[in-house]
């Protein structure tokens, strides 16, 4: 709802938050203070050519789709950066859900949620079963450093840094379950 988005425009920042979800975006509108806000999926988002500093997607919002159109929008989002621009990549570490597998049971204020994870083929799924019968399946192509790398140079771009908690110093580990890329364009 626009967090990180009002964040950086307190700071100063010429922010524009893309959002698919309607709810969320209305909600991050009402809170504004600054940002502006486009209702678009990020596969059909194009910033234009060379007009962003920085493009960060949060939250393992890059990842979602096929290997194919995973590699589309990481371009597309290359050619909207600056030379010099950056991406930031917020995403799931597959050394930790390699370790993380399996079944678990997380309690909610609504009762039990039921999860279930695994890795095949690179891709993680995950599946929710709700107090009351509802669920839900989600899946995510996950990335080593190495297959970042290779996916970044066909963007043009390069990885600097591949880090956790958003620290150049902390080097990703089977112990945190997010790691953060870091990409230039050359």
């Amino acid at each position: 709802m626009g967090r990180h988005s009002r964040a950086l425009g307190r700071r100063g920042y010429e922010v524009t938050g893309v959002e698919r979800d309607s709810a969320a975006m209305a909600r991050a509108r009402e809170l504004a203070g600054g940002p502006s806000y486009v209702e678009a999926d990020a596969r059909d988002y194009a910033p234009g050519h060379d007009v962003c500093d920085l493009v960060i997607l949060m939250s393992q919002s890059f990842g979602y789709f096929d290997a194919a159109t995973n590699r589309d929008l990481l371009k597309r989002l290359a050619n909207g950066v600056r030379a010099g621009g950056r991406v930031i990549l917020d995403l799931w570490n597959p050394e930790f859900f390699e370790n993380h597998q399996g079944e678990r049971d997380v309690e909610m204020p609504s009762g039990i949620v039921r999860e279930r994870k695994r890795i095949e083929r690179g891709r993680l799924f995950v599946h929710l079963d709700y107090p009351g019968g509802g669920a839900d399946d989600f899946e995510w192509q996950l990335f080593t450093p190495a297959e970042m790398r290779s996916l970044a140079e066909a963007a043009r771009l390069f990885v600097m840094i591949a880090c956790t908690d958003f620290d150049a110093l902390t080097k990703p580990d089977e112990n945190n379950a997010r790691l953060q890329f870091v990409l230039e364009r050359r």
